[in-house]
């Protein structure tokens, strides 16, 4: 990942126990600790396999997007912008009290030449510290809850998303919150108004519940048809970070059509209608790492990928319908 520079930063403090949002007036101080704190969540939001890509939508007045777009054509309205943008979600907070009351911070950075402008919605947690009270009998050490805190440098942020000022495009790290009586993603559908593709988590998702339907329906969870399927996904991985579904299929399922074809048709009905599923390297590697196998007994096996084949770990299926798994040429054992 490469670095981020931090150009601007403001904070303002969306607390709706407050009863109205503590807005600040100037940016933040400059300080090498505050933006290093920024630049991790920043890189760790634009790494995460839960945020989409979304664009705004014009099909309708959009508040939000005009305020984007009115910053993209001078960037010298920071402030203003900001402000805006934090009366306006303070406003929604207020109308729909489950939104999450938090600290707001604005900041403007690039990376590789690319000018973005990120929006962390840090949500308030509860943490504990100590306190020291000094008494006539001596020091009496406590410990204490904070209710107002954020995420801390090495913890991910619930909610927040990034514009490319480019081309206008949406990096979206979202939450369900109950509206009028229902769960939604409140920042797409309701703030920001835009639409997007699956993040990397929901792709896996949608992938990895096909091929459990699909391997149960017409293979009744063959081992060696799921280890199959497995070492085609890596090795479309291996050459690209894509996974190429018509090319996957063919290729584990080119003995059963019918199989096949509700494989193609299952994933596309669930919000995946490319032919090519795009993963960023962070998914992409763990989707390679290891195969994790469970018997009935509660023995647990995790196997690296390139060894699911005949040579090293090999699946036997028995004529009582158990499986045999031989592990071959192992020169020495670890116990852990």
């Amino acid at each position: 990942m490469a670095d981020v520079y931090i150009t601007k930063c403001i904070l303002h403090i969306l607390d709706s126990q407050v009863g109205l949002p503590v807005l600040s007036e100037q940016e933040h101080p400059k300080s090498t600790e505050t933006e290093f704190f920024l630049g991790e969540h920043l890189k760790r939001l634009l790494e995460d396999p839960e945020v989409k890509e979304c664009i705004f939508l014009e099909d309708r007045e959009n508040p939000m997007g005009r305020i984007f777009q009115n910053y993209q054509k001078n960037t010298d309205t920071f402030l203003y912008m900001s402000k805006e943008l934090g009366k306006k979600l303070y406003d929604f907070m207020t109308k729909n009290p489950e939104v999450p009351s938090s600290d707001l911070a604005v900041v403007a950075f690039h990376q590789k030449d690319r000018e973005y402008l990120g929006v962390l919605k840090f949500n308030y947690k509860q943490t504990f510290t100590h306190e020291v009270n000094h008494q006539e009998a001596g020091n009496v050490n406590s410990i204490i809850q904070y209710q107002r805190t954020i995420a801390n440098i090495n913890q991910r942020i619930e909610e927040g998303f990034i514009v490319d000022l480019q081309d206008m495009k949406i990096l979206l790290k979202e939450k369900k919150v109950k509206i009028n009586d229902e769960k939604i993603f409140y920042l797409s559908e309701k703030f920001l108004l835009c639409k997007g593709k699956p993040s990397d988590k929901e792709k896996m998702a949608i992938i990895n519940k096909t091929n459990k339907e699909v391997l149960k329906k017409h293979y009744d969870n063959d081992f060696k048809k799921t280890t199959d399927l497995k070492r085609a996904m890596v090795e479309n991985l291996a050459e690209s970070d894509e996974l190429e579904i018509e090319e996957i299929s063919e290729k584990v399922f080119r003995d059963n059509p019918e199989a096949r074809k509700d494989y193609r048709e299952s994933i596309e009905k669930r919000g995946l209608t490319e032919s090519r599923v795009k993963l960023a390297p962070k998914t992409s590697e763990k989707v390679m790492k290891k195969q994790k196998i469970i018997t009935e007994e509660g023995i647990e096996l995790h196997v690296p990928v390139e060894y699911l084949d005949d040579r090293k770990v090999k699946f036997i299926n028995n004529g009582d319908g158990t499986i045999k798994i031989e592990i071959n040429d192992i020169t020495s054992i670890l116990n852990k």
